[in-house]
């Protein structure tokens, strides 16, 4: 199972808490984007700093109180703000790079990171020999109102589709913080939020999309925004967190309540598209719901993208009859339907570990009991264990 990490206090303090006791993962976080940032954009890890920075002013506006604590995560841990605000922002920084880019300047930006005695992954040996990206992951999403589900709740999941070696760097992160709900949440080391529920009863889960506009002005980082929605105490207070402030890039927020709320945010630079639930479920994968979204999308290729698979694969799971338990939710982030194009996805060996997308996790939220059921590896190769916040 991932470590569990318990921060509280002042924002600066539980900052200072929680990278004190991850310094060794908040590393491996930081040798992880250096190493993509080099390998899909030709930047060095400092430029990459340099281009977080910039996400300062942001910050200041829309959470004081997360810089702070990103202060505080880079001096517990010995960092420089910069490489925190670089992880917290790593979306952003990534946005508008296509699937399976080299970037012609990796080995010199690889170079840069390794005279400057940036930590190294090691598996940054760059692309293998004859073999590229076959498809993209990136993460299919199941929900459910109370009158569809066995436990007379809302239940969210989702897999976490990514890099297989970041699963090193993973941690559960509970906050609690004076006048806020307490959060639990599936996190990277160094990052603030990612998917996760709170004791107001509210859960987030996330998906990335693509547009056309994705990387050009600086926004809200979802990641941030996914932590700022976890301390709301209502579900109109997290929906409201959406439209603060601009997207950098695009990414799909599924938020849901305890008592019955449930929605996918579609979040790109132009705006926020609502999808809502049909017949008390809903699913998502990585491409636009909403009409008006989509027209900015980027081309899906069918021959890199799984999306429309795992989507179409997740609606059908939810829509075989009977009320929906959790063991029924393991099931689908467990499903091989359409393998290799399926939900529950496995590294492929032929690939460089940097190319390799697979299940990093799976996770099941029962939001009226408040647990967290965790898979913490492809999900069809462990068991899920409950966490309750």
């Amino acid at each position: 199972m991932f470590p569990e990490l318990t921060i509280g206090g002042t924002p600066y303090e539980r900052g200072c808490a929680y990278g004190a006791a991850v310094p060794r993962l908040i590393k491996q976080s930081i040798a992880s984007y250096a190493r993509l940032f080099a390998y899909r954009r030709g930047v060095d890890w400092a430029d990459s700093q340099s281009a977080a920075l910039a996400y300062l002013p942001v910050l200041r506006e829309v959470a004081p109180d997360l810089l702070e604590e990103m202060r505080g995560i880079a001096d517990g841990a010995g960092r420089q703000l910069g490489e925190i605000l670089a992880l917290n922002a790593r979306t952003e920084l990534m946005a508008g790079v296509g699937v399976g880019v080299i970037a012609p300047g990796w080995l010199d930006a690889r170079a840069r990171n390794r005279a400057a005695g940036v930590p190294a992954h090691p598996d940054d040996g760059g692309p293998a020999s004859g073999a590229a990206p076959s498809a993209d992951g990136e993460c299919t999403t199941a929900a459910a109102q109370p009158a569809a589900t066995a436990t007379a709740t809302s239940i969210l999941a989702q897999t976490w589709d990514w890099a297989g070696d970041q699963r090193a760097a993973c941690i559960l992160l509970r906050v609690r913080a004076p006048g806020e709900p307490e959060i639990l949440t599936m996190t990277e080391a160094g990052i603030v939020a990612k998917i996760g529920l709170n004791r107001a009863g509210l859960a987030v889960g996330l998906n990335l999309l693509r547009s056309e506009i994705d990387g050009r002005t600086l926004g809200m980082p979802v990641h941030v925004l996914l932590r700022k929605m976890l301390q709301a105490g209502s579900f109109a207070q997290a929906r409201a967190v959406a439209d603060m402030a601009p997207a950098g890039g695009s990414s799909c927020v599924t938020l849901a309540s305890a008592t019955g709320d449930l929605v996918s945010l579609e979040i790109t630079p132009a705006g926020v598209a609502e999808v809502w639930p049909q017949g008390g479920v809903l699913a998502h994968a990585n491409h636009c719901l909403d009409v008006g979204a989509a027209t900015g999308e980027c081309l899906i290729s069918p021959a890199l993208s799984t999306t429309r698979e795992r989507y179409g694969r997740a609606w059908d799971l939810l829509n075989t009859g009977g009320a929906l338990g959790i063991a029924d939710f393991q099931a689908i982030l467990r499903d091989h339907g359409g393998d290799p194009r399926c939900i529950c996805r496995h590294p492929d060996p032929r690939l460089a570990p940097v190319d390799r997308s697979e299940s990093v996790c799976g996770i099941v939220i029962d939001l009226g009991a408040r647990v967290m059921h965790v898979a913490p590896d492809v999900p069809c190769t462990v068991a899920f264990t409950p966490v309750a916040l």
